[in-house]
């Protein structure tokens, strides 16, 4: 096990627990007092784990997977990322939800030739058709809600999400991720139960590790830019849930990979949003976080035989960095 392993799979020891339960002593006092006390415990490098609703209980069982607890009363035990479906030796289709995948016939995905990867509220439009998916991923932990409202689309569809997305699904919804194989997928930096690191001392520990995570020259980009040969040691947002898929399906072994709807424009989805819509950063993000996204993965890509193919005809990023 590298230094890297080590560290991520320290999970929920004495400085988090002793958090947890301050956490819990806070609810029953005076509001602002409270929200003192919680934005002192949660403070960096404890951050990305502020919000996170209490009531809900992660116990680490081995490296990558977790009991997910109700009130104190176990719901589900995820499988780690290499277990969740298995390896993938077929060819796959990444389906996003721009606009442009209803150009694509997507009734030829009911044949089986390709392994059906569903992101964000993709599982809506792939019912239109009659179609679901083999796996469903979804990385930003603010997208509950449309998991929710999902589910009737997806049953018993895996699903990849974030401990925060588990957490509030586990509350809303306990019996629909008891009854489907579950993984968490974390950013890197951002491990559940874990403080993050310094950046100096990540790209060390790192590099001390068989460098796992491909950064930018520039350095660390808040997790968001980069590339990750290892997603159940964490991924990189690239500010687009493609990118994050794309880093697990590789990382489970996909060889041939197609992608359609991934327009990357604020024109909105192939699917009804409904409520708990999000605004669409992407434009904003594109050039400073998503083409560099991209470029590290062509870089992480070129001469491992993988090969990635963007059929969205109207994304605006360059031809050079897939396959044809």
């Amino acid at each position: 096990m590298s230094l890297l392993e080590s560290y991520v799979n320290s999970r929920m020891e004495k400085p988090v627990l002793r958090r947890i339960a301050w956490e819990h002593r806070s609810q029953g006092l005076p509001t602002p007092l409270g929200n003192f006390i919680r934005h002192k415990l949660w403070k960096w490098p404890y951050r990305h784990m502020r919000s996170f609703p209490w009531s809900v209980g992660f116990e680490p069982t081995r490296s990558g997977a977790w009991t997910i607890a109700l009130d104190g009363n176990a719901i589900t035990t995820t499988a780690p990322l290499a277990e969740w479906i298995g390896p993938i030796n077929r060819p796959v289709m990444i389906v996003a939800g721009g606009p442009s995948a209803r150009e694509h016939p997507i009734g030829d995905l009911g044949s089986g030739g390709r392994l059906v990867i569903a992101v964000n509220g993709v599982p809506a439009f792939l019912a239109e058709n009659g179609i679901r998916p083999d796996a469903w991923i979804v990385s930003d932990p603010r997208l509950a809600f449309q998991i929710e409202t999902n589910f009737p689309h997806a049953v018993g569809t895996p699903l990849a999400l974030t401990p925060f997305a588990a957490a509030v699904i586990a509350k809303c919804a306990p019996d629909e991720i008891a009854r489907r194989p579950l993984c968490l997928i974390e950013r890197v930096n951002q491990w559940h139960g874990v403080r993050s690191l310094e950046n100096k001392d990540l790209l060390e520990l790192n590099a001390r590790s068989g460098s796992p995570f491909l950064f930018p020259a520039t350095g660390v980009r808040k997790s968001v830019v980069g590339w990750s040969r290892r997603p159940e040691l964490g991924f990189f947002s690239g500010c687009t849930v493609v990118f994050a898929a794309l880093q697990v399906v590789v990382g489970l072994g996909a060889r041939d990979i197609e992608i359609i709807g991934m327009d990357l424009s604020n024109q909105g989805h192939a699917y009804q949003e409904g409520e708990g819509t999000l605004p669409s950063t992407l434009t904003l993000d594109y050039a400073d976080r998503i083409l560099p996204s991209f470029e590290l993965m062509h870089e992480a890509l070129r001469n491992t035989g993988v090969v990635v193919r963007n059929l969205s005809p109207v994304c605006p990023l360059p031809r050079r960095l897939f396959a044809e």
